[in-house]
Parts: C-alpha cells; sequence; structure tokens
C-alpha cells in the first residue's frame, strides 16, 4: 500500500517536468525565439516524458481500484489528467496529419480560388508561398493526386457559398453579405488586415495557441447572374505541410456562420 502514494507522487513529477518542457517549446515558438522545427524538436522529450507520466499514472489508479481506496488523490488525480492532455494534444494533431491529406492550403473554389493582396506583405519570409496550391502533387490514401483533389475527397462539403434575391439590386445586395462577411470575421475573432468592398476582398489571420501557427485567410464577395451573390474563403497556412486539419476548420467555421444568419 505504501508504494501507492509513491506512485501517485512519481507520476505528478513528471507531468511537471514534461509539461514545463513542452511549455517552454510552445513559448519560445510563439514568441519567435525559436523557429518551429526546433520548437517541434524541444517538444518531443515533453511528451515523451508526459507518455511516462501517464504509465505511472495508470498504475496508480490500478493500484488504487484494487486496493478500494484513494492514497495519493491530489498527486495521482494531477498526474492523470495532466499527463493524458500533454500526450493527448500532440497525439490528436499526429493522427489528424496521418488520417488527412498532407495539405495545408484550403479554398471553397478550388477552380478559381480567392487570390492575397494585402496579406502577401505578411506572408514575407513564410516557407510556404502565397500562391494557391491546387495544382501542386501530393500522396493521399496511397495515391497520387493535386491538393485541390485531396480537398475535394477529404472535405467534399466545402464549397463556394451561392446566394440570390431578386427583389434586392446586385450592388447592394453584393455589399449586404460583404458586410456580413466581415461581421463573420470579426465574430470569430480573427485579426483582419483589410477590406474593400470595391473589390470584394477581406483579408485576416487567426494564430494558433500553443505554438502561434498563423493562417491567413482571404474572402471574395461577388456577383454571380443577374439576382446572385458568391461567396468564397480560403484559409492558407504560413508554415507546415500538414494542418492537421485546422484550415479546413477555419473554413468551415465561417461558413457555418454565414449559413446560420
Amino acid at each position: 500500500m505504501r508504494h501507492q502514494p509513491m506512485l501517485a507522487k512519481v507520476s505528478f513529477a513528471l507531468f511537471l517536468i514534461g509539461g514545463l518542457i513542452a511549455l517552454a517549446a510552445c513559448l519560445g515558438t510563439r514568441l519567435h525565439y525559436l523557429d518551429y522545427a526546433m520548437g517541434v524538436k524541444m517538444l518531443t522529450p515533453g511528451v515523451a516524458i508526459g507518455g511516462l507520466a501517464l504509465t505511472f499514472s495508470i498504475a496508480w489508479i490500478w493500484r488504487a481500484l484494487a486496493m478500494n481506496n484513494s492514497l495519493g488523490w491530489r498527486f495521482g488525480g494531477l498526474g492523470l489528467i495532466g499527463s493524458a492532455l500533454l500526450v493527448g494534444i500532440p497525439a490528436n494533431y499526429i493522427w489528424h496529419c496521418y488520417t488527412l491529406p498532407p495539405i495545408h492550403d484550403i479554398s471553397t473554389d478550388i477552380g478559381d480560388a480567392p487570390k492575397f493582396g494585402t496579406l502577401i506583405a505578411w506572408r514575407k519570409g513564410a516557407p510556404n508561398p502565397a500562391g494557391y496550391d491546387g495544382p501542386s502533387t501530393v500522396v493521399y490514401d496511397g495515391e497520387k493526386m493535386t491538393t485541390a483533389l485531396a480537398q475535394k475527397n477529404a472535405y467534399p462539403d466545402i464549397k463556394t457559398l451561392p446566394e440570390m434575391d431578386n427583389r434586392t439590386p446586385q450592388p447592394k445586395l453584393v455589399a449586404k453579405y460583404f458586410w456580413r462577411a466581415l461581421n463573420a470575421v470579426n465574430a470569430e475573432g480573427w485579426q483582419v488586415a483589410s477590406f474593400d468592398l470595391k473589390k470584394g476582398r477581406i483579408e485576416a489571420t487567426d494564430t494558433t495557441l500553443w505554438f502561434g501557427n498563423v493562417s491567413d485567410i482571404v474572402i471574395r464577395v461577388r456577383p454571380a447572374g443577374s439576382i446572385g451573390v458568391l461567396i468564397d474563403i480560403r484559409a492558407k497556412s504560413r508554415i507546415g505541410q500538414c494542418d492537421g486539419g485546422r484550415n479546413a476548420a477555419l473554413v468551415r467555421d465561417f461558413i457555418s456562420r454565414e449559413k446560420g444568419r
């Protein structure tokens, strides 16, 4: 029975060590003291130590259940929850990168993707170029295909949003949905880089919590036919090949807000 509190304390101590290493890796990258590759490299031992902490915490809870007592529950509980998060968050990202296509550029219009304007300057020095990746080749599900086709296979729901109203003059209709789109961007908490009603273009950025990875977003609102409007959105990471589905999530969030109006 005396080993049970020791297991709890060891799991908690290992979680603290691994968590501090992971936190240093994330903050160092977010604050630009480390580049992304170095941040991930530094994160790896922190997650490994977190895995060891999880092993000890599982041993603790197994023993607690077997002995029908709660000795060491404070350290054991914190070690279990903390190490599960420390291991689970990166594991979830890796799983998404394994199951989703290795792409980082998502557009509702894969034939004529919206182009960046203001954000081209903001992307200066970014490893991923500003141009649309649609024609580039990737391997997904064991097959070679274009990025655009990989997106279509993985995210078939991501499409242009059409709107029609034969009672409103088209210029007013375009303006109506342009301002709605800008309101949706603000509601998402994205940083607005620029907006131009004449060009029908809104540009914004969104930054991840842990590593501070930036996704650039461009929204295009343009007339279609004589009574319609087409709304398109594109999101692209500045760094990394696989985004773990993040840019698709950004696009879907925007689409959901627009459809929910």
